[in-house]
């Protein structure tokens, strides 16, 4: 079932009513900021997947001479990370 134009003009109304006029560009603005950082995370989080899978790929490829990529965000403190307990793994212990 489609809403029909009335539909959609009396919910306007009823938003109106609880909210006030005052507050509706607040509102909306507030909105806005959250779908966009809500869009660059799902973004980021995709970017992320593709990072992974073009580095399993690259390491599975033996044959493969090319130089990675830099890594950009959160995959840049996940290697880091590697890296860390890495040498921690090498370190002697005392």
């Amino acid at each position: 079932m489609r809403p029909e134009p009335w539909h959609l003009l009396i919910l306007l109304i009823v938003i109106i009513v609880i909210f006030g006029a005052k507050r509706l560009p607040d509102i909306t603005r507030n909105v806005g900021k959250s779908m966009r950082i809500f869009k660059s995370e799902v973004k980021s989080l995709r970017d992320d997947d593709d990072d992974e899978d073009a580095s399993a790929k690259r390491t599975s490829d033996s044959s493969a001479t090319s130089t990675p990529q830099p890594l950009e965000g959160r995959a840049v403190d996940r290697a880091r990370e590697e890296q860390r307990s890495r040498d921690e793994q090498h370190r002697p212990s005392a």
